[in-house]
């Protein structure tokens, strides 16, 4: 049995309103996004950092993504 719709709207707001925190307080920060690693299933991942105008972008692209998510009318 599946979730309910009701849920799904929910986890998309709370989504929305971190990513929009999180979006404003890179911008006052202003700097790159730094080279990381972390692990999965004990093998270590290497990610690379982004630059401080792509992340900006790629974070737009989100926010707008799940508005339009969020806004979608149920038919």
């Amino acid at each position: 049995m599946g979730k309910s719709k009701g849920s799904l709207l929910m986890r998309q707001k709370s989504a929305l309103k971190r990513l929009e925190a999180a979006y404003e307080a890179f911008k006052v920060a202003g700097e790159d996004k730094k080279p990381w690693s972390s692990t999965r299933n004990g093998r270590k991942i290497l990610h690379r950092g982004r630059k401080f105008n792509d992340e900006c972008e790629r974070m737009k692209q989100e926010i707008a993504s799940l508005k339009a998510k969020i806004n979608k009318v149920p038919n």
